[in-house]
């Protein structure tokens, strides 16, 4: 039982040898899909991108960080990181995750990505009204409280 991680990078020779055969290897996935000359020009991964470097080296877990802050969340993430099999995971700021609970992972991460884009839409709220997270968060940062 192994770990890499890819630190700040694109996907690189290097990390794929580094990172051959791991237990888990932690790979930044700063930008979406779509968006591979942005993170070819910053030296980031997009999320296949990153997908397709565990895919390569044999990772039997693959754990996503680093995300960029244009995200609300999470970014959007390929069908094939949400299917039954998948061995794909997402990271949150200050997660600990025990190397046994590494098989149960890719399990949440369907879920977590739908519920945190129910949670998205539910901030957006209407043009009349702030939804009560998008209110906490805009007076918690000292913006005026919209009223309809």
């Amino acid at each position: 039982s192994n770990a890499e991680y890819g630190g700040d990078t694109m996907p690189c020779a290097a990390l794929r040898e580094a990172a051959r055969d791991v237990t888990l290897l932690v790979h930044e996935a700063t930008l979406e899909d779509g968006m591979e000359a942005d993170a070819a020009a910053k030296r980031h991964s997009t999320t296949s991108q990153a997908i397709g470097v565990g895919a390569s080296c044999g990772a039997q877990h693959v754990l996503l960080t680093h995300f960029s802050q244009r995200y609300p969340r999470i970014p959007t993430l390929p069908p094939s990181a949400l299917a039954a099999d998948a061995n794909i995971s997402i990271s949150f700021d200050l997660q600990t995750v025990h190397l046994d609970q590494l098989p149960a992972l890719p399990l949440l991460t369907p879920v977590l990505a739908e519920l945190l884009d129910d949670l998205a839409e539910s901030e957006v709220g209407s043009d009349d009204e702030e939804s009560p997270a998008v209110a906490q968060s805009n007076e918690a940062k000292g913006k005026k409280r919209k009223t309809g």
